[in-house]
Protein backbone atom coordinates (compact mmCIF):
# COMPACT_ATOMS: atom_id res chain seq x y z
CA UNK A 1 0.00 0.00 0.00
CA UNK A 2 1.54 3.32 -1.08
CA UNK A 3 -0.81 5.67 0.77
CA UNK A 4 -4.40 6.92 0.98
CA UNK A 5 -6.09 10.02 -0.32
CA UNK A 6 -9.81 10.68 -0.26
CA UNK A 7 -11.75 11.48 -3.45
CA UNK A 8 -11.73 15.23 -2.80
CA UNK A 9 -8.02 15.34 -2.01
CA UNK A 10 -8.74 17.21 1.24
CA UNK A 11 -7.28 14.82 3.86
CA UNK A 12 -4.09 12.97 3.09
CA UNK A 13 -2.30 10.14 4.79
CA UNK A 14 1.11 9.25 3.45
CA UNK A 15 2.95 6.10 4.20
CA UNK A 16 6.54 7.30 3.99
CA UNK A 17 9.46 5.02 3.15
CA UNK A 18 10.54 5.22 6.78
CA UNK A 19 8.79 6.50 9.91
CA UNK A 20 5.15 6.78 10.89
CA UNK A 21 2.25 7.89 8.65
CA UNK A 22 1.87 11.66 8.39
CA UNK A 23 -1.55 13.29 8.18
CA UNK A 24 -1.99 16.68 6.53
CA UNK A 25 -5.33 18.41 7.16
CA UNK A 26 -6.78 20.94 4.73
CA UNK A 27 -5.70 24.41 5.82
CA UNK A 28 -5.87 26.66 2.78
CA UNK A 29 -2.83 27.21 0.57
CA UNK A 30 -0.49 25.28 2.87
CA UNK A 31 -2.66 22.17 2.68
CA UNK A 32 -2.94 22.50 -1.09
CA UNK A 33 0.84 22.62 -1.42
CA UNK A 34 1.29 19.67 0.92
CA UNK A 35 -1.31 17.71 -1.02
CA UNK A 36 0.48 18.32 -4.32
CA UNK A 37 3.86 17.32 -2.87
CA UNK A 38 2.42 14.19 -1.26
CA UNK A 39 0.62 13.20 -4.46
CA UNK A 40 3.82 13.64 -6.45
CA UNK A 41 5.71 11.40 -4.02
CA UNK A 42 3.08 8.72 -4.20
CA UNK A 43 2.93 9.00 -7.98
CA UNK A 44 6.70 8.48 -8.12
CA UNK A 45 6.39 5.27 -6.10
CA UNK A 46 3.58 4.03 -8.35
CA UNK A 47 5.62 4.87 -11.46
CA UNK A 48 8.56 2.85 -10.14
CA UNK A 49 6.33 -0.11 -9.28
CA UNK A 50 4.48 -0.17 -12.61
CA UNK A 51 7.71 0.30 -14.53
CA UNK A 52 9.18 -2.70 -12.72
CA UNK A 53 6.09 -4.80 -13.42
CA UNK A 54 6.21 -3.89 -17.11
CA UNK A 55 9.96 -4.58 -17.37
CA UNK A 56 9.64 -7.98 -15.71
CA UNK A 57 6.70 -9.08 -17.86
CA UNK A 58 3.94 -8.82 -15.27
CA UNK A 59 2.20 -6.68 -17.89
CA UNK A 60 3.44 -7.91 -21.31
CA UNK A 61 3.88 -5.70 -24.36
CA UNK A 62 0.56 -4.67 -25.83
CA UNK A 63 -1.42 -5.76 -22.78
CA UNK A 64 -4.09 -3.60 -21.16
CA UNK A 65 -3.35 -2.25 -17.70
CA UNK A 66 -5.99 -2.38 -14.96
CA UNK A 67 -8.44 0.53 -14.97
CA UNK A 68 -7.69 3.72 -13.06
CA UNK A 69 -10.21 2.66 -10.44
CA UNK A 70 -8.56 -0.75 -10.06
CA UNK A 71 -5.07 0.75 -9.83
CA UNK A 72 -6.29 3.32 -7.30
CA UNK A 73 -7.69 0.52 -5.14
CA UNK A 74 -4.50 -1.54 -5.49
CA UNK A 75 -2.22 1.30 -4.45
CA UNK A 76 -4.63 2.96 -2.03
CA UNK A 77 -4.59 6.35 -3.73
CA UNK A 78 -6.99 8.62 -5.59
CA UNK A 79 -7.70 8.59 -9.32
CA UNK A 80 -5.79 11.88 -9.93
CA UNK A 81 -2.62 10.28 -8.52
CA UNK A 82 -3.01 7.30 -10.82
CA UNK A 83 -3.59 9.60 -13.81
CA UNK A 84 -0.42 11.49 -12.94
CA UNK A 85 1.56 8.23 -12.85
CA UNK A 86 0.09 7.05 -16.16
CA UNK A 87 0.91 10.39 -17.82
CA UNK A 88 4.52 10.01 -16.70
CA UNK A 89 4.72 6.43 -17.98
CA UNK A 90 3.22 7.60 -21.27
CA UNK A 91 5.87 10.32 -21.62
CA UNK A 92 8.54 7.65 -21.07
CA UNK A 93 7.08 5.65 -23.95
CA UNK A 94 6.14 2.72 -21.71
CA UNK A 95 2.39 3.21 -21.78
CA UNK A 96 -0.09 4.30 -24.43
CA UNK A 97 -3.27 5.93 -23.13
CA UNK A 98 -6.20 5.34 -25.48
CA UNK A 99 -9.14 7.55 -24.61
CA UNK A 100 -12.27 5.51 -24.10
CA UNK A 101 -10.33 2.25 -24.12
CA UNK A 102 -7.79 2.41 -21.31
CA UNK A 103 -4.03 2.29 -20.88
CA UNK A 104 -1.85 -0.25 -22.67
CA UNK A 105 1.77 -1.29 -22.41
CA UNK A 106 3.60 -0.07 -25.51
CA UNK A 107 3.97 -2.91 -27.98
CA UNK A 108 7.45 -1.84 -29.15
CA UNK A 109 10.49 -0.70 -27.17
CA UNK A 110 11.82 1.36 -30.11
CA UNK A 111 9.96 4.48 -28.99
CA UNK A 112 11.62 4.30 -25.57
CA UNK A 113 15.05 3.99 -27.17
CA UNK A 114 14.37 6.80 -29.64
CA UNK A 115 13.20 9.16 -26.91
CA UNK A 116 16.18 8.54 -24.65
CA UNK A 117 18.87 8.58 -27.34
CA UNK A 118 17.23 11.50 -29.13
CA UNK A 119 17.60 13.61 -26.01
CA UNK A 120 21.18 12.40 -25.51
CA UNK A 121 22.42 13.30 -29.01
CA UNK A 122 20.87 16.75 -28.70
CA UNK A 123 22.30 17.47 -25.25
CA UNK A 124 25.77 16.29 -26.29
CA UNK A 125 25.69 18.06 -29.64
CA UNK A 126 26.61 14.89 -31.52
CA UNK A 127 27.61 15.39 -35.16
CA UNK A 128 25.73 13.81 -38.04
CA UNK A 129 28.88 12.06 -39.26
CA UNK A 130 29.34 10.67 -35.75
CA UNK A 131 25.99 8.92 -36.15
CA UNK A 132 27.11 7.38 -39.43
CA UNK A 133 30.40 6.25 -37.88
CA UNK A 134 28.65 4.57 -34.96
CA UNK A 135 26.11 2.98 -37.29
CA UNK A 136 28.98 1.55 -39.32
CA UNK A 137 30.49 -0.07 -36.22
CA UNK A 138 27.15 -1.54 -35.16
CA UNK A 139 26.27 -2.79 -38.63
CA UNK A 140 29.67 -4.45 -38.90
CA UNK A 141 28.85 -6.29 -35.68
CA UNK A 142 25.37 -7.08 -37.00
CA UNK A 143 26.95 -8.53 -40.14
CA UNK A 144 29.25 -10.78 -38.10
CA UNK A 145 26.31 -12.08 -36.06
CA UNK A 146 24.13 -12.46 -39.14
CA UNK A 147 26.65 -14.81 -40.73
CA UNK A 148 25.94 -17.26 -37.92
CA UNK A 149 22.35 -16.51 -36.95
CA UNK A 150 20.48 -15.27 -40.04
CA UNK A 151 17.71 -17.56 -41.28
CA UNK A 152 16.86 -18.03 -44.92
CA UNK A 153 13.89 -15.73 -44.38
CA UNK A 154 16.20 -13.06 -42.93
CA UNK A 155 18.49 -13.29 -45.94
CA UNK A 156 15.55 -13.08 -48.34
CA UNK A 157 14.34 -9.96 -46.53
CA UNK A 158 17.77 -8.30 -46.87
CA UNK A 159 17.86 -9.20 -50.58
CA UNK A 160 14.36 -7.86 -51.25
CA UNK A 161 15.08 -4.64 -49.39
CA UNK A 162 18.34 -4.09 -51.29
CA UNK A 163 16.62 -4.62 -54.62
CA UNK A 164 13.79 -2.27 -53.67
CA UNK A 165 16.19 0.65 -53.15
CA UNK A 166 17.10 0.50 -56.84
CA UNK A 167 13.53 1.19 -57.98
CA UNK A 168 12.36 4.13 -55.85
CA UNK A 169 10.70 7.11 -57.52
CA UNK A 170 9.88 9.43 -54.61
CA UNK A 171 11.22 10.72 -51.30
CA UNK A 172 8.75 8.57 -49.37
CA UNK A 173 9.79 5.42 -51.24
CA UNK A 174 13.49 6.12 -50.79
CA UNK A 175 13.14 6.81 -47.06
CA UNK A 176 11.13 3.64 -46.48
CA UNK A 177 13.31 1.40 -48.64
CA UNK A 178 16.64 2.55 -47.21
CA UNK A 179 15.37 2.25 -43.63
CA UNK A 180 13.96 -1.23 -44.35
CA UNK A 181 17.27 -2.42 -45.79
CA UNK A 182 19.28 -1.40 -42.75
CA UNK A 183 16.57 -2.64 -40.39
CA UNK A 184 16.59 -6.03 -42.11
CA UNK A 185 20.36 -6.31 -41.71
CA UNK A 186 20.18 -5.54 -37.99
CA UNK A 187 17.26 -7.94 -37.52
CA UNK A 188 19.25 -10.74 -39.16
CA UNK A 189 21.68 -10.58 -36.23
CA UNK A 190 18.94 -11.64 -33.78
CA UNK A 191 20.28 -9.39 -31.04
CA UNK A 192 17.52 -7.17 -29.56
CA UNK A 193 19.76 -4.47 -28.09
CA UNK A 194 21.68 -4.13 -31.35
CA UNK A 195 18.38 -4.05 -33.24
CA UNK A 196 17.09 -1.19 -31.09
CA UNK A 197 20.27 0.90 -31.27
CA UNK A 198 20.54 0.45 -35.03
CA UNK A 199 16.86 1.31 -35.39
CA UNK A 200 17.42 4.70 -33.78
CA UNK A 201 20.56 5.50 -35.74
CA UNK A 202 19.02 4.44 -39.05
CA UNK A 203 15.95 6.58 -38.43
CA UNK A 204 18.12 9.58 -37.53
CA UNK A 205 20.50 9.31 -40.47
CA UNK A 206 17.75 8.69 -43.03
CA UNK A 207 15.61 11.51 -41.66
CA UNK A 208 18.47 14.02 -41.58
CA UNK A 209 19.82 13.13 -45.01
CA UNK A 210 16.52 12.96 -46.87
CA UNK A 211 15.06 15.87 -44.91
CA UNK A 212 17.87 18.17 -46.02
CA UNK A 213 17.07 17.36 -49.67
CA UNK A 214 13.29 17.27 -49.36
CA UNK A 215 12.59 19.77 -52.14
CA UNK A 216 14.30 17.74 -54.86
CA UNK A 217 12.43 16.19 -57.82
CA UNK A 218 11.17 12.64 -58.30
CA UNK A 219 13.93 12.09 -60.86
CA UNK A 220 16.52 13.11 -58.27
CA UNK A 221 15.18 10.60 -55.73
CA UNK A 222 15.07 7.80 -58.26
CA UNK A 223 18.75 8.42 -59.02
CA UNK A 224 19.58 8.92 -55.35
CA UNK A 225 18.37 5.42 -54.47
CA UNK A 226 19.85 3.75 -57.54
CA UNK A 227 23.31 5.26 -57.00
CA UNK A 228 23.90 3.27 -53.82
CA UNK A 229 21.78 0.20 -54.60
CA UNK A 230 24.85 -1.67 -55.85
CA UNK A 231 26.50 -1.36 -52.44
CA UNK A 232 23.41 -2.74 -50.72
CA UNK A 233 23.22 -5.61 -53.20
CA UNK A 234 26.89 -6.41 -52.46
CA UNK A 235 25.94 -6.76 -48.79
CA UNK A 236 23.04 -9.05 -49.69
CA UNK A 237 25.27 -11.15 -51.96
CA UNK A 238 27.91 -11.64 -49.26
CA UNK A 239 25.30 -12.52 -46.65
CA UNK A 240 23.75 -15.11 -48.96
CA UNK A 241 27.17 -16.75 -49.33
CA UNK A 242 27.78 -16.33 -45.58
CA UNK A 243 31.17 -14.93 -46.54
CA UNK A 244 32.20 -13.04 -43.41
CA UNK A 245 35.22 -11.04 -44.71
CA UNK A 246 33.34 -10.01 -47.87
CA UNK A 247 30.26 -9.03 -45.87
CA UNK A 248 32.18 -6.86 -43.40
CA UNK A 249 34.07 -5.23 -46.28
CA UNK A 250 30.80 -4.52 -48.12
CA UNK A 251 29.25 -3.01 -44.98
CA UNK A 252 32.30 -0.76 -44.48
CA UNK A 253 32.29 0.35 -48.11
CA UNK A 254 28.58 1.16 -48.00
CA UNK A 255 28.96 3.36 -44.91
CA UNK A 256 31.98 5.12 -46.33
CA UNK A 257 29.92 6.04 -49.39
CA UNK A 258 27.07 7.30 -47.19
CA UNK A 259 29.48 9.39 -45.10
CA UNK A 260 30.93 10.95 -48.25
CA UNK A 261 27.45 11.82 -49.52
CA UNK A 262 26.67 13.57 -46.26
CA UNK A 263 29.89 15.57 -46.56
CA UNK A 264 28.54 16.85 -49.87
CA UNK A 265 25.47 18.32 -48.14
CA UNK A 266 26.45 21.76 -46.73
CA UNK A 267 23.69 21.74 -44.13
CA UNK A 268 24.93 18.43 -42.65
CA UNK A 269 28.69 18.42 -43.26
CA UNK A 270 29.58 19.90 -39.87
CA UNK A 271 26.11 19.97 -38.30
CA UNK A 272 25.63 19.20 -34.63
CA UNK A 273 22.36 17.77 -33.37
CA UNK A 274 22.11 20.53 -30.76
CA UNK A 275 21.39 22.93 -33.65
CA UNK A 276 17.78 24.19 -33.24
CA UNK A 277 17.33 23.97 -37.01
CA UNK A 278 17.52 20.18 -36.76
CA UNK A 279 15.11 19.94 -33.83
CA UNK A 280 12.01 19.26 -36.00
CA UNK A 281 13.72 16.32 -37.72
CA UNK A 282 14.87 14.86 -34.40
CA UNK A 283 11.35 15.29 -33.00
CA UNK A 284 10.04 13.40 -36.04
CA UNK A 285 12.26 10.42 -35.18
CA UNK A 286 11.41 10.50 -31.47
CA UNK A 287 7.69 10.63 -32.13
CA UNK A 288 7.93 7.77 -34.64
CA UNK A 289 5.76 9.58 -37.17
Amino acid sequence: MVGTLDDQGEDLEIKMAAGKPVTVVNNGALADSASRVARARMADQIIDELRMQIATGRYPRGSRLPTERELAATFGVSAPTIREALRALSSMGLVEVRHGSGSYVTSSSQGIINGSLGMLVQLEGVGVLDLVGLLQVLNRYAAELAIEHATEADIARVRAAAEATAHCTSLAEVSAAVAEFLASLAAAAHQPLLDGLCGFLVAMVVQLETGSLRARSAKFWAQWGADTAAYRLAIADALERRAAPALVAAVDHFHEVIAERIRQIPALRSARLSDPKLAPQIAHVISGR
